[in-house]
């Protein structure tokens, strides 16, 4: 079987403020969490993709200070521009 991407995982400054953005804007939702790094360890998913892909948030990231021109970004599709337009406004 060749490698196959299950998972992201990433430390992050403010744990909850980062569950909520992908709850909200990415429609994730929290499928698993356990105590751990002296807080909790939070796995999210799509609805239905749980045993596709999972996205994994640990307390204990640094703010980033990005350059103007660092696109880095996780990609979520939408139906059309204008979704794309209402969920950014």
């Amino acid at each position: 079987m060749p490698p196959t991407l299950t998972h992201i995982a990433l430390h992050v400054p403010d744990l909850e403020a980062c569950i909520e953005f992908y709850r909200e804007y990415g429609g994730l939702q929290i499928v698993h969490q356990r105590a751990g790094k002296g807080s909790r360890i939070v796995w999210l998913a799509e609805p239905g993709k749980q045993q596709t892909f999972i996205f994994v948030l640990m307390p204990g990231g640094q703010p980033r200070q990005l350059a103007s021109d660092d696109y880095s970004h996780f990609g979520f599709a939408l139906k059309s521009r204008c979704a794309v337009d209402a969920v950014a406004a």
